[in-house]
């Protein structure tokens, strides 16, 4: 069987960017605002020749909250990309939740069984590329990541973000770690 790792994205892979107009440390808006973090590609390259599959796992609720149209959070997602490709790095699928339980959007609004902490991404990917989830990761910066690598039965890398809300009792990942390039290296170690 075929192991993996599951990223989020936001905090872990590329910057959280600060709106004044929200006041609130987001997910880029904007394809302009999109910036990787310090060795993101890097430690991805790393992952990829370590032999895990790469996917992405993230929750993009700016559009169901009216902060933003689906045209630009696709435009973000095709910088990303685009940098992705200028290393060769391959995501073998990128798993998006648009919406959000309060948001304004028609469609978009209410429960959703895409959006983390559910593990129906994980879970999905498992059945379509025969993934040894036991033996696969998923790493990100908030409880809901956490929470739905633990529930699709992965290790847990929790990837410390300033930035990131956290429950009063936030979720036991078995890892915590400052970066990106720190999650390799136990990936690395751990198998």
């Amino acid at each position: 069987m075929v192991r993996a790792v599951f990223l989020d994205r936001d905090g872990v892979i590329n910057e959280d960017v600060y709106y004044r107009q929200t006041g609130e440390w987001e997910a880029p808006l904007r394809a302009e605002d999109f910036v990787l973090m310090p060795q993101a590609l890097d430690s991805l390259c790393s992952l990829q020749r370590l032999g895990y599959l790469l996917f992405l796992v993230s929750n993009q609720p700016a559009y169901a909250k009216g902060k933003t149209s689906l045209e630009a959070l696709i435009g973000v997602h095709n910088r990303f990309v685009g940098l992705l490709e200028s290393r060769a790095i391959c995501f073998a699928e990128f798993f998006y939740s648009y919406s959000h339980p309060n948001g304004v959007k028609p469609g978009f609004s209410g429960p959703s069984v895409e959006r983390k902490p559910s593990p129906h991404f994980p879970m999905r990917a498992a059945a379509k590329y025969d993934l040894c989830l036991p033996g696969s990761w998923m790493i990100g910066d908030r409880d809901t990541d956490i929470l739905c690598g633990q529930a699709a039965g992965l290790r847990t890398i929790r990837v410390e973000n300033p930035n990131a809300p956290h429950a009063a009792a936030p979720a036991q990942a078995d890892f915590v770690v400052t970066n990106l390039s720190a999650s390799v290296d136990i990936i690395a170690s751990n198998g």
